[in-house]
C-alpha cells in the first residue's frame, strides 16, 4: 500500500463568526486521487486554500514529509508551496503574458530555473496538455478550456508533489469541461496525487480513489467511490446526491 504523503489533523478555520472547517482528519496517500463533495458553502475550497497555505488555519496540523508545515520556518514554507501545486477555477492567468511566459514565470522566478530551461519544460507540459499550438497567444484569445489548460500545464511545469484542483471546470461551458477532465484523469493514470474539489459526480466516480463529502464545514463520509455513491452510510450524504442527481 502507497504511503500517506499529507495527513491533515484537527484543521479548523474561522473567518469572523463563521466557523468554516470544524477539526478535520484525513490522510492523502502518494498516487492518490481525492475527489471533495459537497454544496456550496460546506468548507471545500476553504480546505484546498488552507492545505496550500492560501489561507492560515486556525488551528491543527499539515503533515507533508513527516514535518508540520504549520510549525515550519518562512524557507520551509516556501518550498513546501512549490511542491504543492493549485490550480483555480478561474484560471489566474497572466493576462499581458503570452502562454508560455505564463508557464515558466513560476520556474525561473521561484525556483530560479534558467530561461532556456524553463521554456524547454513548459513546453514539455503543454505539449502534454494538447496547449503547444498556442505558445506565443495571450489568454484573451483562448477559450476558457484552453486558459485551463494552460493552467494546470503551468502547475505542472512546477513539478508538484500533489496537485490540488478547486472546482476546474465550473468556469466552463459545457462543451469545454470534457478537454479539461480528460487532462485531469490522464494525469491520474500516471500517477500524480491529487486532491480535486468538483461537482462532476461521474468524473469523481470513475477517477477517484477515495470521495470526501462534506457538509457545513465537516467531513460527513469518506470512502470508496462506489461505496459512498452507491451505499452511502450517512442519511445528509444520501440527501446530497439524490438532490444533485435531480439537478
Amino acid at each position: 500500500m502507497s504511503q500517506s504523503i499529507l495527513k491533515i489533523s484537527h484543521l479548523q478555520k474561522s473567518f469572523g463568526q463563521n466557523h468554516v472547517l470544524k477539526d478535520l482528519d484525513f490522510s492523502v496517500r502518494r498516487g492518490n486521487v481525492i475527489s471533495i463533495i459537497g454544496s456550496s458553502g460546506s468548507g471545500k475550497s476553504t480546505l484546498l486554500r488552507c492545505i496550500n497555505l492560501l489561507e492560515t488555519p486556525d488551528s491543527g496540523s499539515i503533515i507533508y514529509q513527516n514535518k508540520d508545515v504549520l510549525k515550519a520556518s518562512n524557507s520551509e514554507v516556501n518550498a513546501y508551496r512549490t511542491r504543492v501545486g493549485m490550480v483555480f477555477q478561474n484560471f489566474n492567468l497572466f493576462s499581458h503574458l503570452t502562454v508560455l511566459k505564463n508557464c515558466t514565470l513560476g520556474l525561473t522566478s521561484i525556483l530560479k530555473i534558467k530561461k532556456d530551461e524553463a521554456e524547454k519544460r513548459a513546453s514539455f507540459y503543454l505539449q502534454k496538455v494538447e496547449m503547444s499550438a498556442f505558445v506565443n497567444a495571450k489568454p484573451h484569445q483562448l477559450s476558457g478550456g484552453q486558459k485551463q489548460r494552460v493552467a494546470i500545464a503551468r502547475a505542472l511545469a512546477m513539478e508538484p508533489e500533489i496537485l490540488l484542483f478547486d472546482e476546474p471546470t465550473s468556469a466552463l461551458d459545457p462543451q469545454m469541461v470534457g478537454e479539461v477532465l480528460a487532462v485531469m484523469s490522464q494525469l491520474a493514470l500516471e500517477g500524480l496525487t491529487m486532491l480535486v474539489v468538483t461537482h462532476e459526480m461521474a468524473f469523481a466516480k470513475e477517477v477517484s480513489d477515495e470521495i470526501i463529502f462534506m457538509k457545513d464545514g465537516i467531513i460527513w463520509e469518506q470512502g470508496k467511490p462506489n461505496q459512498l455513491m452507491q451505499n452511502p452510510q450517512r442519511p445528509e450524504t444520501s440527501e446530497f446526491l439524490t438532490r444533485f442527481r435531480q439537478c
